[in-house]
């Protein structure tokens, strides 16, 4: 080295940095000091933050009442009337208008014959194919369908007076007519019949001789063919046996089908001769169809006629045949049968 120049201030030697001591293989590594969290300065313009416990908890809402939290209380329902009878709508107490009627007679237990069908003390009453009596067991299946109950003879329609008339009938289960079905077994419905007839060729419609006569009938069937404007199919001997042809000759022994209907299954006898072919206990229902409804008389009426109706209470003379009473009959109104004449 070059000899020192002793004019000059020394050099301080370099202060070592610190060495650390050698890490122990062995000792797990030291952790990193946790610093407990800082929280930030409060906002002097922000209230402060209420604890969490303190926040108010609402009550489960009771089902049974109605919630007060909305400001829109929740709908309720008007009572129901104990008094209203739910199920179809009544029959409205005014006249009906603008239906028409057919005849029928084809033997079968009358669908009201069955239990459960409308609001009635009763069923029905059907009588036994064989022996004619009444039959006490609503659930005896109908001699068209392999039973043994059948209509009763004395429901064919029978003469009050010269305008007035009663009988049996189905009545229709749709149209506009307030008639439902089911619903109207035992009812009974005054019709009075008028001079409309069939638009669609201007046939038919009621002879003038019955125009404005009036026959109180009791419903003992219901008509799932009847629709429309039609409105009530009048049980008839000798009217036709429509679809069901069988339940005739086997509640009659020793008569054909034919026999009760002069063969013409929709329409029946044409004239009252024809009537001489039903057994006797029939015939007078059949010549009724001709003396008192004028059916086809100068050839074209009485066919179909069409009736104004409206329900009323039912007659001892109906109800007494049919043991069948509507339990809300008395609101309806009876009819005056000495002002019938």
């Amino acid at each position: 080295l070059a000899p020192a120049d002793p004019t000059l201030t020394p050099t301080p030697s370099p202060t070592p940095a610190p060495t650390l001591a050698p890490i122990d293989p062995n000792l797990p590594p030291t952790p990193s000091p946790t610093l407990a969290p800082t929280l930030a300065p409060a906002d002097p313009t922000l209230a402060p933050m209420p604890s969490p416990t303190l926040v108010p908890t609402l009550a489960p809402a009771d089902p049974t009442s109605e919630p007060t939290l909305s400001p829109t209380p929740a709908p309720t329902l008007a009572p129901a009337d104990p008094d209203v009878e739910h199920g179809p709508p009544p029959m409205p107490k005014e006249w009906i208008t603008g239906t028409w009627t057919t005849g029928y007679w084809d033997c079968c237990k009358p669908s009201c014959s069955w239990p459960g069908k409308g609001n009635v003390s009763k069923p029905a009453r059907s009588c036994d194919a064989k022996t004619g009596d009444a039959i006490s067991d609503p659930e005896v299946p109908s001699v068209c369908f392999g039973g043994t109950a059948a209509s009763c003879p004395d429901t064919a329609p029978f003469v009050i007076n010269g305008s007035l008339s009663m009988g049996f009938a189905a009545a229709a289960v749709s149209g506009g007519h307030g008639l439902t079905g089911d619903a109207n077994c035992g009812q009974c419905f005054e019709l009075r019949f008028t001079s409309q007839v069939h638009p669609n060729g201007k046939w038919g419609g009621a002879h003038a001789d019955l125009v404005g006569k009036t026959m109180i009938v009791q419903v003992n069937n219901i008509g799932y063919d009847v629709t429309g404007e039609h409105s009530f199919d009048i049980q008839i001997p000798g009217a036709g046996q429509g679809a069901f042809t069988r339940g005739c000759a086997l509640q009659f022994m020793g008569f054909d089908s034919a026999d009760f209907d002069c063969s013409t299954n929709y329409g029946g006898c044409k004239d009252k001769a024809g009537c001489a072919k039903l057994p006797n206990s029939l015939q007078p229902g059949c010549m009724w169809r001709f003396d008192w409804y004028h059916w086809l008389e100068d050839g074209s009426r009485s066919n179909n006629p069409y009736v104004d109706f409206r329900r009323v209470r039912c007659p001892s003379q109906l109800t007494d045949i049919s043991g069948s009473v509507p339990l809300d009959d008395d609101a309806f109104p009876a009819v005056d049968l000495d002002s019938s004449t």
